[in-house]
């Protein structure tokens, strides 16, 4: 028999403390403590104890916590490899695209656009794999690959939407990820777009028109030139909700805009508007994030009807 000494077992065994004071000093705890005669507790005890030790396996392995590993969700690996991340911009008289680079405010001819209809251009979208959406003005919309401006049209439809016409914009889901929405806007009402199945969802309603950028920072903004004074608003993906509002008190009187867009790139806002006015064009205003307005270029020669830009750009 394997023999068991134990001065400083747990009362989950029946023994007492080492600071019994019968054990302290030689003498054995007074009263019945197993309940019955026989053996004493002490002596069954130690042979239980015993036997236990023997059946259990010294070698078995201790099992480990085990950590909760996150699945990692990498951008593929030609991620943004056919997008720009400046600015682009869609004449809207010849449908010419440009880029617009915020850091030098130069435009850079990209070519005409073939979309094969006499309507004119109304709003376009970049998106992170080198694909520009563009509607014209009868709200059919067209896919524009930007390496090669070549133009399809896509089989998105108005007349089952009912949406109308829209401005729109992309946004990632958060600023952890690079997965991203478009999100579209028209006189009233926010929503999403999916380009896969033209499945349009409604998520809430917006104060005025508005025009749509969004960045990598998973942030939607809009822009409402009707407004008084004309507001930059950042809206909640979710339902449309005004989270941030930057109020532009110098912006152009609302009645003296023939047309306008806007995109966001490196934490500040780019604001293309055409005023009324025989031989005018497009004015380019800087709005920073703390809302200083500033025009950085005046009649720049075209008129400015979209502009895009993709979450590959600096935020």
């Amino acid at each position: 028999m394997l023999l068991f000494l134990c001065f400083a077992c747990s009362n989950d065994f029946g023994l007492a403390s080492v600071t019994d004071p019968d054990l302290r000093d030689g003498t054995a705890p007074s009263g019945d403590l197993d309940g019955g005669g026989g053996e004493t507790q002490d002596t069954a005890l130690a042979e239980d104890t015993a036997a236990e030790l023997e059946d259990t396996d010294v070698d078995a392995p201790v099992e480990e916590d085990t950590a909760v590993v996150v699945e990692a969700d990498p951008a593929p690996a030609e991620d943004c490899d056919h997008t720009s991340d400046l600015v682009y911009v869609l004449s809207r008289d010849d449908s010419r695209l440009y880029t617009f680079d915020p850091s030098t405010l130069d435009f850079t001819s990209l070519g005409v656009l073939n979309c094969g209809t006499s309507q004119q251009p109304g709003s376009m979208a970049v998106d992170r794999t080198g694909i520009a959406w563009v509607r014209y003005a009868d709200d059919s919309l067209y896919e524009v690959e930007l390496a090669t401006l070549t133009c399809t049209q896509s089989t998105y439809s108005d007349r089952r939407t009912g949406f109308g016409s829209f401005g729109m914009g992309y946004a990632t889901d958060d600023a952890e990820t690079w997965r991203d929405q478009l999100y579209v806007a028209n006189a009233n009402q926010l929503a999403t777009l999916d380009p896969a199945t033209w499945t349009l969802s409604t998520l809430g309603r917006l104060p005025s028109q508005s025009e749509l950028t969004g960045n990598a920072d998973g942030e939607l903004w809009a822009m409402l030139p009707l407004e008084n004074p004309a507001k930059l608003v950042e809206l909640d993906k979710g339902d449309a909700s005004v989270l941030a509002t930057i109020s532009l008190p110098n912006f152009p009187n609302p009645s003296n805009i023939d047309a306008f867009a806007f995109a966001t790139w490196n934490g500040a806002f780019y604001l293309f508007v055409r005023e009324y006015g025989m031989g005018s064009s497009t004015d380019v205003y800087e709005v920073t994030a703390i809302g200083k307005m500033s025009k950085v270029r005046g009649d720049i020669g075209f008129d400015v009807i979209g502009a895009g830009v993709s979450t590959c750009a600096p935020v």
